[in-house]
């Protein structure tokens, strides 16, 4: 099967936004009842970083910390995220990259 890589980008092309609005969410969720997936989060950021990498896309980034950090949150955001994605990461039942 052979892939449109210009599509595929193409595709792509919004899904920083798109994760940023999750951490987002994922940030200003209840503790007690969440309703967005840190582990999911997750999962997109590794995903999006290794796929652009593979399409011979230069990525500021290489892991989700420095993810953070280019986007602009602060280290206090992205330990907060962290502490919400390992509790998750206990009875998360999909696939954890």
């Amino acid at each position: 099967m052979d892939i449109d890589v210009e599509k595929l980008k193409y595709l792509l092309n919004d899904m920083e936004d798109h994760i940023g609005n999750l951490i987002d969410h994922v940030l200003s969720d209840s503790e007690t009842d969440p309703h967005y997936s840190a582990v999911s989060t997750t999962n997109k950021i590794k995903c999006y970083i290794q796929i652009m990498t593979e399409l011979g896309e230069k990525m500021p980034y290489r892991n989700v910390e420095e993810f953070f950090d280019f986007n602009a949150y602060t280290k206090d955001e992205y330990n907060a995220f962290e502490i919400s994605r390992q509790k998750e990461s206990a009875y998360y039942r999909d696939v954890q990259f």
